[in-house]
């Protein structure tokens, strides 16, 4: 080679991206403890007893549903109360009483499982 010519030069890298330090990530387990289906069970029936659904859902962590069961069931025991007044209420307020007292409690003990 010639004094002219400039010696090759080796094939050039893309350049480094400088790369910011980083904060040690932080990762958080938290251990939530299983729910009791029986203490969710409990917690339907007891309030039930004064015409409260849902305290058991919200136990188990359904709030929605839970309300939707508290309010669902009041409104439908104000209908009641309405038909009380042509007597077919005396008939219908204590099965849907009944019927709230076995699916209640059995979906709240079921929603813990399901957690």
């Amino acid at each position: 080679m010639d004094s002219s010519t400039p010696p090759p030069t080796p094939a050039m890298s893309p350049p480094a991206t400088p790369v910011a330090p980083t904060a040690p990530q932080v990762v958080h387990h938290y251990h939530h403890p299983e729910k009791s289906g029986g203490v969710a069970a409990l917690l339907e029936v007891i309030p039930g007893l004064f015409q409260v659904f849902g305290i058991g859902h919200m136990y188990a962590g359904n709030v929605g549903t839970g309300l939707i069961f508290m309010f669902g069931y009041w409104a439908l025991t104000f209908v009641n109360i309405l038909l009380c007044f042509i007597f077919i209420g005396f008939i219908t307020w204590p099965l849907c009483w009944v019927a709230a007292m076995i699916i209640s409690p059995l979906t709240a003990a079921n929603a813990c499982k399901s957690r």
